[in-house]
């Protein structure tokens, strides 16, 4: 019997670039996913494995000159809202688009644009439940109102302001990540989510790591963000504008609070996401 091609998840971190740690949750994901449909699947860092299906997360941090190294048959996972994202970084997913190579993608707006530079190969990969991230403490005593983890840029500021003014109890974090960001998630009764960039894209990613967790969200969603109405379920979502007032009424309202909590797990825990990665692994070979 043929031994399956191994599935070698390679996380892209240049030195000193803690941010690529943001990449694990979906990772992770992907590689117990890819378990459950009974393939071998292991994670590493700047490493590819000749003879194994290579997926690149965070393509857009390694400069297109990379491609020489690339092994036949690699994979790329976008990460970024093309949209929005930093012209630098935008120059070398478009050279890597237009590699050739394989592309998935979770978002369907992505996807749109991707097409549109070219690239065949490309397939959706929604964001479902994973049990073993399963793992941040919902027991522990909630001390902080609400938690926001993130880049800050004007827009996320003016919300945050205003929360503080009115007197809850907000922590803000940024580039912490893994087990030390998933104690303050415990501890918080309310994380905030909102967009960086104007492009409107649900940032799914994150936040169904949270729903997974039986978290409660409040979500920006305006009438033009791109959402999945499974997830627009499990948070609570506003327009920008009515953040700050959903984000207090959910602090103060602790029944309210719980039953969202209820609803964020359910909105996710139907949709396994072996269901939605298996499928994506006929492709390759």
């Amino acid at each position: 019997m043929t031994p399956q091609r191994l599935y070698n998840i390679c996380i892209v971190q240049p030195p000193g670039y803690i941010h690529s740690l943001a990449f694990a949750e979906l990772a992770e994901l992907l590689m117990y996913s890819i378990r459950d449909a009974g393939r071998p699947a292991q994670i590493q860092t700047n490493q590819f494995v000749q003879g194994a299906v290579n997926v690149i997360v965070g393509a857009h941090l390694l400069g297109v000159s990379a491609l020489r190294a690339v092994p036949e048959g690699t994979i790329i996972l976008n990460t970024e809202q093309l949209t929005g994202v930093a012209e630098k970084w935008r120059e070398q997913l478009t050279g890597w688009f237009e590699s050739g190579l394989e592309i998935w993608d979770y978002s369907p707006a992505n996807i749109d644009v991707i097409k549109a530079l070219g690239a065949e190969k490309v397939r959706h990969l929604p964001i479902g439940f994973q049990r073993e991230l399963q793992r941040i403490d919902i027991s522990v005593e909630q001390d902080i109102d609400v938690l926001f983890y993130g880049s800050i840029n004007e827009r996320r500021r003016e919300i945050l302001t205003e929360i503080e003014g009115r007197g809850l109890n907000l922590k803000v974090l940024m580039g912490v990540y893994g087990k030390e960001r998933d104690q303050w998630i415990a501890r918080s009764k309310v994380i905030l989510n909102h967009h960086f960039y104007e492009s409107q894209i649900f940032e799914i990613v994150r936040v169904s790591y949270l729903l997974t967790n039986a978290k409660a969200v409040v979500a920006e969603v305006n009438p033009e963000t791109v959402i999945d109405d499974r997830f627009r379920k499990g948070v609570v979502d506003v327009p920008y504008a009515g953040l700050v007032d959903a984000v207090c009424d959910l602090v103060q309202d602790t029944t309210k609070r719980k039953a969202l909590q209820r609803r964020a797990l359910n909105s996710v825990i139907k949709y396994p996401q072996v269901d939605f990665t298996k499928p994506l692994l006929e492709f390759t070979h």
